[in-house]
């Protein structure tokens, strides 16, 4: 089964979605559509190449805030201006149905590479994201995410610091 990740549009079927977690079914079949056509956010969704309406999994990246310096860990912090840009991933969650069979990875995997693609273009110094739990922050670490010293549940990985991944 091929799988592919592409913006999300209205062809893709958004209410059976279910990843257990009430708050992200909700984010994406209500909210992430209109956070797109106000370019507040832009949502990739994982099909399955041969039925492509049904929604697999989904990552939310949005341009953040200006983060400061001194909330960065100092190895990272390391002359840098007093703020920096950032990208960040709003929400990433695969269908209960699909869990365990790598399609978390491929996501994050591909949220990176798009940070990295959207930092070369426009600058960016690090993707950030907020996890829910210890658990998910150690699905992030696995990829190489810091958490913040201040806040071990928001991580950040500088941008410089994303492997290419073969692309």
């Amino acid at each position: 089964m091929a799988h592919s990740i592409v913006m999300l549009g209205k062809k893709h079927d958004l209410k059976s979605f279910d990843c257990g977690n009430p708050i992200l079914n909700t984010w994406l079949q209500t909210t992430a559509r209109q956070h797109q056509k106000k370019s507040l956010s832009s949502t990739f969704v994982l099909v399955d190449d041969e039925s492509s309406e049904a929604v697999i999994g989904f990552y939310a990246l949005a341009i953040s805030s200006m983060a400061a310096k001194e909330k960065l860990s100092p190895s990272m912090a390391k002359s840098l201006p007093l703020m920096v840009p950032g990208i960040t991933l709003g929400r990433l969650a695969v269908a209960t149905k699909f869990k365990g069979q790598g399609n978390g990875s491929m996501l994050l995997v591909d949220t990176m590479i798009r940070a990295k693609y959207v930092a070369r273009q426009v600058g960016g110094f690090a993707l950030f994201v907020d996890a829910k739990d210890e658990a998910t922050a150690g699905f992030y670490a696995h990829f190489g995410f810091e958490p913040l010293p201040d806040d071990p549940l928001r991580l950040c990985i500088p941008i410089a610091s994303i492997p290419e991944f073969g692309y």
